[in-house]
């Protein structure tokens, strides 16, 4: 099992892995030799990795030679790799996370990933569909969007129908088809994050109505920033603005009050 708070350290926390250590960098993101990557060969207990500057050719021989020896794999500005075909060997991995590539448009063939329970892909430019994610057979968490580059796009979430994901999240620019009636078929869905400013009030309203077991940073009317001082009320839905706890009490109840009717209106449907 793999529980939400370990898997958003696997996405974000890049202290949980070991690094391959990389000589000499560029621009361009990828010269890391094969004689770097077999030095792997020298640690002992290493379950997590992360692994920078690959192009195709020692993207494939790391995949090919040494990823299936750990549990979570973090490919970390690898954005020439072209084809990630070959992450489909990892049987064993429990976690790959990738972030930042420029080139590869489609998923692998996920069916071979029995062990895969988190999966987090990251400021991508051209991969705009998840097809495939519902090949992977035993695959619970899944983050999709941007953590640098507000680049991120999906076509449509269609793809996630019926999976037994328990965690989506999205926090990438946006997703052309809004539809958000995909997540009602997903059985075993526990938690559902995306931007406040994703989905409008109604459709906020509307998920928390259908699946009231589900939780969501913007599954509730507003978020409340401890750190600010003026303005720390952010209202829920698109177009919503910053409020201020002190000086707009009445507008912000008036807003929490049209969200609690709306979930309302929609249970009763």
């Amino acid at each position: 099992m793999m529980n939400t708070e370990e898997f958003y350290g696997l996405c974000h926390s890049t202290d949980l892995y070991k690094r391959v250590e990389q000589k000499n960098s560029d621009i361009t993101g990828g010269n890391i030799t094969r004689e770097e990557i077999d030095l792997i060969k020298e640690w002992e207990g290493v379950e997590r990795v992360m692994i920078s500057g690959l192009k195709q050719d020692t993207f494939d021989y790391f995949v090919q030679h040494h990823a299936h020896k750990f549990k979570a794999i973090l490919f970390w500005k690898n954005k020439l790799v072209e084809d990630w075909s070959s992450l489909s060997t990892l049987k064993d991995v429990e976690f790959i996370g990738y972030f930042h590539n420029q080139r590869i448009t489609k998923m692998w063939d996920m069916t071979g990933n029995h062990a895969l329970k988190g999966l987090s892909i990251s400021d991508f430019t051209r991969l705009h569909s998840l097809d495939g994610i519902q090949k992977a057979p035993v695959l619970e968490r899944l983050h999709f969007g941007d953590a640098v580059w507000p680049a991120s796009v999906l076509d449509d979430l269609k793809p996630l129908e019926g999976s037994r994901l328990k965690e989506f999240t999205f926090s990438g620019k946006k997703i052309k088809d809004e539809d958000v009636s995909v997540f009602t078929t997903m059985p075993d869905l526990e938690v559902m994050n995306s931007p406040t400013n994703h989905y409008t009030t109604e459709q906020l309203a509307w998920l928390v109505a259908k699946l009231p077991h589900v939780e969501g940073y913007a599954l509730k009317p507003y978020i409340q920033f401890e750190d600010r001082e003026e303005k720390d009320i952010l209202i829920c839905g698109k177009r919503k603005p910053f409020l201020s706890s002190g000086k707009d009490e009445a507008r912000i109840q008036k807003y929490a009050d049209k969200f609690e009717e709306l979930v309302r209106q929609y249970k009763e449907e």
